[in-house]
């Protein structure tokens, strides 16, 4: 078997200088001061064993984009509360983006009270769905997928 050479030491530093794996890549841009697209999953209520909304976007467009996303508790007769975000998360292309949140601390809510999850986006290629869960993450509710084509534009 041959020996195994080390590399060599650069006179100015005495260092090895070894590079494993992939270069760091750059930091995203910052994020924009006010997002295009605003896309609404709708009112939807939590079904009784459930606690927890996942939302989750993918960029399906070729460049990296910013997203901002609000989960909102939505009580019948008062204004909608945000109980997560906004969350703004940079999702590089061909990626996803996820979060999930507690809907009230561990105890159903039994009054009348609906969610709503906001995304704001800059392209409309970011493809957003919400998923409910009893347990995270191992125990989705079966039939609670709300996926992208029903997400609502709300504004431009």
């Amino acid at each position: 078997m041959p020996a195994r050479r080390l590399p060599k030491r650069t006179a100015s530093s005495g260092k090895i200088g070894i590079i494993r794996g992939f270069p760091p890549t750059p930091p995203p841009p910052p994020p924009p001061a006010s997002f295009p697209n605003m896309r609404s999953s709708g009112l939807f209520t939590m079904p009784r064993p459930g606690k927890y909304i996942d939302w989750a976007v993918i960029n399906g467009g070729i460049i990296g984009h910013w997203i901002r996303v609000t989960v909102y508790k939505c009580p019948v007769g008062a204004a909608k509360i945000a109980i997560a975000g906004p969350t703004s998360v940079f999702v590089e292309a061909t990626f996803t983006a996820h979060e999930t949140v507690a809907t009230s601390g561990g105890k159903p809510d039994r009054t009348s009270v609906y969610y709503e999850v906001v995304v704001e986006d800059e392209d409309m290629r970011m493809h957003p769905s919400v998923q409910l869960f009893k347990r995270y993450p191992g125990d989705v509710i079966a039939g609670t997928l709300i996926p992208p084509q029903d997400f609502a534009q709300t504004a431009t």
